[in-house]
């Protein structure tokens, strides 16, 4: 699937709707968006390199392996409902001013600690500069130092 961006129409005014300016709000939002697609067949995966999908969910080996985890161990139920119910706890990404000040030198378990105070639970985090986020890292207690401009993936209460 293909698509084409309008070309940018001269403004026409209507009373205080501007035309113009709405398709060019349009295409601002469409060039800073990314694109999240959802893939039922697992063979659609090649497809997506060519195309301008920035990630995609393959919903049927999502469930599978959340009902994998259910059978092995089904406390395991009791974590899932909780994060995909309407209310209670899910996954965000917070800023790490929340947390640290520019340049602190902290182990991740000292940020954890620190997001308990605030009723939360750390899970990962993406360095300003990485292109991927790095979940449940693997050296908790090796202090590093932060940036204001790093994020942290938790789970948190709804807002």
């Amino acid at each position: 699937m293909q698509s084409k961006r309008l070309p940018m129409v001269n403004q026409v005014r209507r009373g205080n709707f501007s035309q113009g300016s709405w398709i060019g709000e349009m295409q601002q939002a469409s060039d800073k968006s990314v694109i999240i697609s959802e893939i039922l067949d697992p063979r659609t995966k090649n497809l997506l390199s060519m195309s301008k999908i920035s990630d995609y969910v393959l919903s049927n080996e999502l469930v599978s392996m959340a009902l994998a985890m259910v059978a092995e161990d089904q406390q395991i139920n009791d974590v899932l409902e909780e994060l995909f119910a309407d209310e209670g706890n899910e996954l965000q990404i917070r800023q790490a001013d929340l947390y640290l000040n520019e340049g602190e030198e902290l182990s991740f378990y000292e940020v954890l600690l620190r997001a308990r105070q605030r009723r939360e639970i750390v899970i990962g985090y993406r360095a300003a500069n990485a292109e991927k986020a790095v979940i449940n890292p693997p050296a908790k207690s090796e202090r590093r130092r932060w940036s204001l401009k790093d994020v942290f993936v938790v789970i948190a209460e709804k807002e």
